[in-house]
């Protein structure tokens, strides 16, 4: 086999190979998350309905607008 077939069909092996290290990265990082995000639900940290939310956005909002507090983007 010629030397440049070497090279080529190792070069196409190797972005093989890096493709399939980055998508097990990737894949291992979203199941952290996945993970993190599930013990929270359960601990119910950081839980926070989303009514209060609303609620504390307007709150701020009306007070950006009668400016007594700067507007957050």
């Amino acid at each position: 086999m010629p030397i440049t077939d070497i090279f080529v069909l190792s070069v196409i092996a190797f972005a093989f190979i890096a493709f399939a290290v980055v998508l097990a990265w990737g894949d291992y990082q979203t199941r952290k998350i996945a993970r993190a995000s599930r013990a929270r639900a359960l601990t119910g940290a950081g839980v926070a309905s989303l009514k209060q939310s609303a609620q504390a956005a307007s709150v701020g909002q009306k007070a950006a607008e009668k400016g007594k507090a700067p507007a957050h983007a």
